[in-house]
C-alpha cells in the first residue's frame, strides 16, 4: 500500500465523511483535528497527501502551507463539497 493521505479538519461529521471516502477509494487515511497530533503525525512518517478542510482557520493553515512546503508534503486545501473529493485527490496525488 502507498504512503497514507492524511486529512485536518474541525468538524466531526465532515471528518467522519472524509474517512468513508478516501478508504472507499482505496486509500490509507488517518485523520486529525488537532493541531498537535497532525503536526506529530507530519513529523513521523512519509505522508501521500495533507488535505485541509475549508473550517480550519488562516493561521494554522498557513502553518501547514509552510510545514508541507518544507517537508516536501503534497498538500491539498479543499474546500469542494463532498462529491469533488476523490477527483481533487486524484488530481493532487497526479502533481509532482
Amino acid at each position: 500500500m502507498s504512503d497514507p493521505i492524511v486529512y485536518f479538519g474541525r468538524n466531526p461529521s465532515i471528518m467522519a465523511l472524509v474517512h468513508h471516502q478516501l478508504r472507499s477509494a482505496g486509500h490509507a487515511a488517518e485523520g486529525f483535528m488537532e493541531d498537535d497530533q497532525l503536526r506529530a503525525r507530519l513529523d513521523g512518517g512519509p505522508t501521500a497527501l495533507l488535505i485541509v478542510g475549508g473550517g480550519v482557520e488562516e493561521g494554522p493553515r498557513q502553518a501547514l502551507r509552510d510545514l508541507c512546503a518544507a517537508k516536501g508534503i503534497r498538500l491539498l486545501e479543499h474546500y469542494g463539497g463532498p462529491d469533488q473529493l476523490i477527483e481533487n485527490v486524484r488530481a493532487a496525488l497526479a502533481t509532482g
